[in-house]
């Protein structure tokens, strides 16, 4: 017990030493850079954005300019925190100055106020748990409660049971003014519901990247219809996430009066919106939910209409309904839910197509020490067969549309509206393929000359490497995977993939098969479901284009069996001490398993480049001397990690082993990455009622030999054995 709390205390310290660390690392900023923020992002919006606004917006902008500069930091202190209620008390801004003082400029501006009851919801919620408890008690009424429940608990009994006259309220309580007005400012910069200005604050710590693809900016909108438009939706959508029962139930009661769409995105916002409100109403109100779905325009309102009314036994209208959604589908996803809910309802087909496509795929065997990875024991598996095989699912897809066409992504061009913006607009909203079709088709073209585009999109992958995107991560990976996908493939069901990508970004950007297989100049797709996994829609929708744009695609069944073919590779180190972040490995010992036989091993002392302490040397027998002219790790890292491929891990009290040894390839700058086994947890597991499960132990308990014991090839050897016991138990099971 008290080993187990030095421990805690011990990585706690490690936490804050860590904490205070990367503080120390992050730069000074200036004493009012949240105000110079925040004029800035104003300037920006008056700028682009003025026929955007109606009078109510250039007068907070104009009335916040005319504030003393105390007043208007305090106002922006206020605007980028959580709550809108604030007991000045409990406030610290010594740049400001007198915040009392303040406030009163600030109310008489118009930009605070003093507690109204529309507020007292939101005074309640700044309450710490004692002041919670001492209101409640304190109320002429009287209210019944546990002082011991946990605090939401008793702020939803104090929001219920107090009212607002049972108060008063000193001065020193401000409520933020204008919020309404300043959220529609801010979506006007950000595009969405920013609750505060932390981006522009993470953006000079330095801990966000922001892209820098361009200085000029569009406008979003261009006039106030359309912006309060988009506006609307996007608040409404924010509210659902917020979970307000009143305030949604006035949402959803009002959708008749929602304004109309003035755009693509708008659309898809208010379909989304009354899809989330439809999901929330669906078991208390279904009649309104049922409203909600019949008005939405997108596949999820209809799947989500069609099953309902189905369960309400409506056959007869779901059935007319199906036939409309298969003969004039939206979208790919719906038609293929519409087919295939048709053809089991109505067509007493039993089961669904995506259990069919299941069901059509191939079952392989591999490992179940590997039922953690289920993609990379498939792809091993293929390896074994002489396929080249990559882990491509959707990076091979979407680094080669946006490297294909960045110029029209991020170039001077692009839809981009302001610096923190990652994917542009037309992408969003569907425009890009219509923006830039005679580009786009081009390129297309061009895909046929294979040298040709592998060499433009070296250029593009050179030049343009590490810049913040919303498309892809960058990797050399995920690069020799496009490089790959193009040597292999014919250009024409690439053509069409990528056209569709370029019409549908939004719903084409995932769900693409998990493996990507070469073998003999031909290419092939995988998708790896382990037992219990479903095909999900959109997969079932990506096998289906995929195969129509000519490729070969097929779905890898995984059985977990004993893979008598499967290569271990038992380690055990030895170390300076106990903790991998400030100690370091002395000794490697390794063997390589495979069929129940020792096939390798691998042995090495190593330089740790610190003292080894004397009770270690004890221990171990390993001295300052014997290590002094001992390779460091970095010279034997290229050979370990030869010797590992392939593999899986395996060592007594695995974390420990692996901690370290992972530990030791990231000084360098390097990952390391295999599945393990621990032959504690496995001996635990198969040999259960033993004493003790140590590695001396257990030599005693089974007659393994452990001469030599706290040397690493020793205890490697030792704990082979016992990798050999439990796979005879495994395959006895």
């Amino acid at each position: 017990m008290q080993y187990a709390r030095r421990k805690t205390l011990k990585q706690n310290r490690h936490k804050r030493q860590n904490h205070q660390t990367r503080r120390r690392s992050l730069p000074d900023l200036p004493t009012f850079y949240y105000h110079t923020n925040f004029c800035d992002m104003l300037r920006f919006v008056r700028k682009r954005y003025t026929g955007a606004m109606d009078t109510t917006h250039l007068a907070f902008m104009s009335d916040f300019n005319e504030m003393s500069h105390p007043a208007q930091c305090f106002y922006v202190r206020m605007a980028g925190r959580k709550n809108r209620v604030f007991d000045l008390s409990k406030l610290s801004y010594p740049e400001i100055g007198d915040l009392y003082k303040v406030s009163e400029e600030l109310i008489e501006s118009g930009f605070a106020h003093p507690i109204h009851e529309s507020d007292f919801s939101d005074y309640l919620g700044i309450l710490t748990k004692p002041e919670l408890v001492q209101a409640l008690t304190e109320v002429p009424q009287g209210i019944s409660f546990k002082k011991s429940s946990k605090k939401d608990v008793l702020l939803n009994v104090a929001r219920e049971q107090l009212r607002f006259n049972d108060f008063t309220f000193s001065d020193r309580f401000l409520v933020q003014g204008q919020t309404k007005t300043l959220s529609f400012l801010t979506f006007l910069y950000f595009g969405k519901i920013e609750e505060n200005m932390q981006n522009f604050t993470m953006r000079d710590l330095g801990l966000i990247r922001v892209p820098d693809f361009k200085q000029e900016y569009a406008a979003r909108f261009h006039d106030f219809d359309a912006a309060k438009s988009a506006y609307f939706y996007a608040y409404g959508l924010h509210k659902t996430r917020q979970k307000d029962l009143a305030k949604l139930t006035e949402l959803a009661r009002s959708i008749e009066d929602w304004p109309l769409p003035e755009s693509e995105s708008d659309w898809n916002a208010r379909d989304r919106l009354a899809c989330n409100l439809g999901k929330h109403f669906k078991n208390e109100a279904p009649e309104l939910a049922l409203k909600l779905y019949a008005a939405g325009q997108g596949p999820e309102c209809h799947e989500r209409e069609v099953r309902m009314r189905y369960s309400m036994g409506d056959k007869d209208w779901v059935e007319s309904r199906l036939i409309e959604l298969i003969e004039q589908p939206i979208c790919d996803s719906e038609f293929d839910f519409a087919t295939d809910f048709y053809a089991r309802k109505f067509n007493k087909k039993r089961t669904s197509k995506m259990t069919d496509t299941r069901r059509a795929g191939e079952d392989i065997r591999v490992d179940e020490a590997l039922k953690h990875l289920p993609e990379y024991a498939t792809k091993r598996y293929y390896e074994r067969k002489g396929f080249e095989v990559f882990r491509s699912e959707n990076t091979v897809w979407r680094m080669l549309f946006g490297l294909l066409f960045w110029e029209e992504l991020y170039g001077k061009n692009s839809a981009h509206h302001n610096a923190f913006q990652r994917r542009p607009s037309n992408l969003k909203n569907g425009r890009f393929y219509i923006d830039f079709k005679q580009n786009i088709e081009k390129k297309l073209a061009h895909l046929g000359n294979k040298k040709g585009i592998q060499l433009l999109l070296l250029k593009t992958f050179s030049s343009q490497y590490g810049k913040p995107n919303g498309i892809f991560m960058w990797s050399q990976e995920g690069f020799d995977m496009v490089n790959a996908l193009i040597s292999y493939a014919d250009p024409k069901p690439l053509i069409d993939i990528m056209r569709r990508m370029a019409q549908d970004y939004m719903n084409l950007k995932d769900g693409f098969p998990d493996l990507m297989r070469l073998w003999d100049g031909q290419i092939s797709f995988v998708e790896v479901k382990a037992p219990g996994d479903v095909v999900r829609r959109n997969q079932m929708t990506r096998i289906r284009q995929l195969k129509e744009a000519g490729f070969d695609v097929q779905i890898a069944n995984i059985q977990w069996d004993i893979d008598p073919e499967q290569v271990y590779v038992v380690v055990d180190i030895e170390t300076t001490g106990g903790g991998k972040s400030n100690h370091r490995i002395t000794e490697i010992g390794a063997l390589k398993v495979q069929g129940g036989k020792v096939i390798d091993e691998f042995q090495t002392l190593l330089n740790p480049e610190r003292h080894i302490p004397t009770n270690i040397t004890r221990l171990t027998g390993i001295s300052n001397d014997m290590v002094k002219d001992a390779p460091k790790f970095d010279a034997i890292a290229n050979d370990f990690k030869a010797f590992m491929e392939g593999a899986i891990f395996v060592a007594h009290n695995v974390r420990f082993d692996y901690g370290f040894i992972r530990e030791e390839y990231g000084r360098l700058g390097r990952r390391f990455s295999y599945p393990k086994i621990c032959t504690v947890a496995s001996m635990r597991q198969y040999y259960p009622g033993l004493k003790s499960y140590s590695l001396a132990n257990l030599c005693r308990e089974f007659s393994i030999d452990l001469n030599g014991h706290h040397r690493a090839l020793v205890d490697a050897k030792a704990a082979t054995e016992l990798l050999f016991l439990v796979n005879d138990k495994r395959c006895e099971k």
